[in-house]
């Protein structure tokens, strides 16, 4: 029968598709996968990945043995951390993307605390891709993301709007401009977010469907340091409007509306379907859902780009 730490390194592989890297990331040496491997398609008599040039392709009989392993794997971590909490407070693990854990994620917890002073919240704040990432491995229980999730392992939900921003400074041409169309995009220098921020991801998709090129100049997690360099006039950002709501109202920077074009989007709870759902979860899904917009947590711009005195 499989162990757990066949299982966790089977499932390491399938995620990275090569043995060496799995090994990396799971701080053994590369012949200990190769042989856990081997001994897992012995034990089952079956080939578990095709062995091409550059990578590994997992088999049906692997993505069978895949879905079984992360379930598996994702109950013993239940346990393991039920059992380590048993006679204390209830934990939570919750994952916010940079955008929320910069606007909304304080507020919420302090909401769920003063309902539940029972939950032991820790918050991990990073972009999608590594929220994602940490999903999978069972490192977090729920999480708040504006961008895409892609594994189908992790069920999401709709739950609070939200929109894109472009930004600019106080000399670019666009400022205090009504509008803009998005042919006037075409190779403007933006200051962007990150790759693998659901930010990011969403305008390049916008921009891609329109087919508007443009010249990325700077990359930062830093939104603060995305508002200090349009505010620079070194060029164009985008931002969620919770954001840059302060800015704006300040006259430090510009709101640049795009004709036509929506910038709507979502904030997505996200749950992996192999994590059973407990209390604690349920409690913060409330507290978010029932999340009243306001005057703190409010995306409202004043009208125009006039600064409100």
């Amino acid at each position: 029968m499989a162990t757990l730490r066949q299982l966790k390194t089977f499932i390491a592989v399938a995620e990275y598709k090569k043995m060496s890297e799995a090994a990396k990331r799971l701080y053994i040496s590369q012949p200990t996968v190769s042989q856990m491997v081997s001994d897992l398609e012995e034990e089952y008599q079956t080939k578990l990945f095709e062995r091409l040039p550059r990578e590994l392709k997992i088999t049906q009989s692997g993505k069978l043995l895949l879905q079984s392993a992360q379930e598996i794997v994702a109950s013993h971590e239940h346990l393991e951390q039920s059992m380590r909490n048993v006679n204390s407070v209830r934990p939570l693990r919750i994952g916010a993307t940079l955008t929320i854990g910069n606007t909304l994620m304080g507020a919420l917890v302090e909401t769920l605390l003063e309902q539940h002073p029972d939950i032991d919240v820790t918050v991990f704040v990073d972009n999608t891709k590594i929220i994602e990432h940490r999903m999978i491995h069972n490192e977090l229980d729920i999480a708040l993301v504006e961008g895409i999730i892609v594994r189908q392992e992790i069920m999401t939900e709709p739950v609070l709007e939200d929109s894109l921003c472009l930004i600019c400074g106080k000399k670019h041409p666009f400022a205090q401009r009504e509008s803009i169309a998005i042919e006037e995009l075409r190779h403007q220098d933006f200051i962007m977010r990150e790759k693998g921020s659901g930010t990011r991801a969403i305008f390049e998709n916008i921009m891609l469907s329109h087919h508007i090129p443009f010249v990325t100049k700077w990359e930062c997690s830093s939104r603060s340091a995305i508002v200090d360099a349009v505010r620079h006039n070194l060029g164009i950002g985008v931002l969620s409007r919770r954001c840059i709501t302060e800015y704006v109202e300040k006259g430090e920077i510009f709101t640049c509306p795009v004709e036509n074009v929506s910038m709507k989007r979502y904030f997505y709870l996200c749950h992996n379907q192999n994590h059973p759902i407990n209390s604690q979860i349920e409690d913060f899904i409330q507290v978010v859902k029932s999340l009243d917009e306001s005057p703190a947590c409010s995306c409202a711009l004043p009208h125009g780009n006039k600064r409100v005195t």
